[in-house]
């Protein structure tokens, strides 16, 4: 790819946050050597920020200014000032107005149209209409709302961005709703989606050839197959992500509980997340004393953890995913998945591990409890999902092939 444009990524929180590390490191590092010039413009403030030291990214500009200007006097003006004489505004709060979780939908709908004109006016102030620029959001947010209206002016550049997860699935347990969907979406150039089962929540938009299957990958591990044979007491299971609702945090620890009484064995659960339902959680973890477990808010790097721990199961029951990275990096280790029947968690766990129907738990966990158990008691079986995790992620999303893809569509953007 020839280095003759600039490329300005929108995160949420990279490079002064946690959140986003894991998915951004490699893929800024390919970049690096593709672009001249690299500016991150992160959306969330921080009083105090992480100390990143990057050698290799020279050319990589790290720009907080856009989030200094969220405030609560600038986010009130802009709303009074701009918002309120949105068209497109009113238009989707009349489409939700006598619909389900209006209020919780309504404060989305404000929220993201007030910071879209935040960050439109931010870019006009600070780049030039003759530039050429990659515009690249990693989030589908609002950012792709300040696109609809900013490729106007910005004629020389292109405008991209990924679906993650509840950015096209939606914000709110069973509920897919996603403010401004039309106007984001139909706003770019490509569209990076993680995987075929994401199309269908766009299936209604004329986006022509502009949607691309380009999942975000990890790095190949290497395990030693005579250690997956040795399955040592306590069975350890573990769990990584936020400990919120729609996780179902809760109905995994009665997921543990259940099979731990039809089990000989000793069982000890490792919790990794936080969130809202954190005390919720830990209470009802106190409530079963056969049950060890260890939880901690945040481990800086999940696969040394795992690498380090002796982990026989990962658990992911939540009900809406984008590609749930946490079981892609327990998979590439050599540990199976006990997840949600939900499309991405399916397309990851099935035939490779086991899969839980969420809308028939009782029924269905009973199953996998028997299969579970039989796998432990004929390690042969166990050995076998092992090996088609590990192999499934080495043929199909590891890092160095992902941003291979990623790249060609980049260069035809460009060329």
């Amino acid at each position: 790819m020839q280095k003759n444009k600039q490329l300005i990524l929108f995160t949420y929180d990279y490079p002064f946050g946690k959140s986003e590390k894991t998915f951004l490191e490699y893929e800024l590092n390919q970049l690096s050597n593709d672009f001249d010039k690299i500016e991150i413009i992160n959306q969330k403030n921080f009083k105090e920020k992480i100390s990143f030291n990057f050698p290799n990214f020279k050319n990589i500009k790290f720009n907080d200014n856009f989030a200094k200007k969220i405030t609560f006097n600038s986010l009130a003006l802009t709303f009074f000032s701009k918002v309120i004489f949105e068209k497109i505004f009113w238009k989707q709060i009349f489409l939700i107005v006598f619909k389900k979780n209006f209020l919780r939908k309504l404060k989305m709908c404000i929220n993201e149209m007030t910071l879209s004109f935040i960050l439109e006016n931010f870019i006009c102030r600070e780049k030039s209409a003759n530039d050429k620029i990659i515009f690249y959001s990693f989030w589908s947010n609002f950012t792709l709302i300040t696109f609809s209206r900013i490729r106007k002016i910005f004629k020389n550049s292109k405008f991209i961005s990924r679906t993650l997860g509840s950015d096209l699935n939606g914000y709110i347990k069973d509920d897919n709703f996603v403010p401004y969907k039309n106007t984001k979406f139909l706003s770019l150039d490509k569209i990076f989606l993680l995987g075929e089962y994401q199309k269908k929540n766009l299936q209604n938009l004329d986006l022509n050839n502009k949607i691309e299957i380009c999942p975000l990958g990890v790095y190949e591990q290497k395990i030693n197959y005579k250690d997956q044979l040795i399955i040592n007491e306590p069975i350890t299971f573990i769990s990584c992500g936020n400990l919120i609702e729609i996780k179902n945090n809760l109905l995994m620890i009665d997921f543990i509980s259940e099979f731990n009484k039809i089990t000989e064995r000793k069982i000890k659960f490792i919790l990794i997340g936080d969130g809202n339902l954190k005390k919720k959680i830990i209470y009802n973890l106190n409530k079963n004393p056969k049950i060890t477990y260890q939880h901690y808010d945040r481990v800086d790097n999940f696969v040394d953890f795992l690498k380090k721990n002796q982990v026989h199961f990962f658990l992911n029951f939540s009900s809406q995913e984008g590609m749930p990275f946490t079981i892609m990096e327990a998979m590439s280790c050599g540990i199976p998945a006990i997840a949600s029947n939900i499309k991405p968690n399916e397309y990851l766990v099935e035939n490779k591990g086991y899969i839980l129907n969420l809308e028939n738990y009782v029924n269905s966990s009973k199953i996998l409890f028997k299969e579970i158990d039989k796998d432990l008691k004929n390690i042969n079986n166990y050995h076998n999902k092992s090996l088609k995790s590990y192999e499934f992620i080495k043929n199909n999303l590891i890092n160095v092939n992902c941003y291979s893809k990623f790249k060609k569509i980049l260069y035809n953007i460009i060329n």
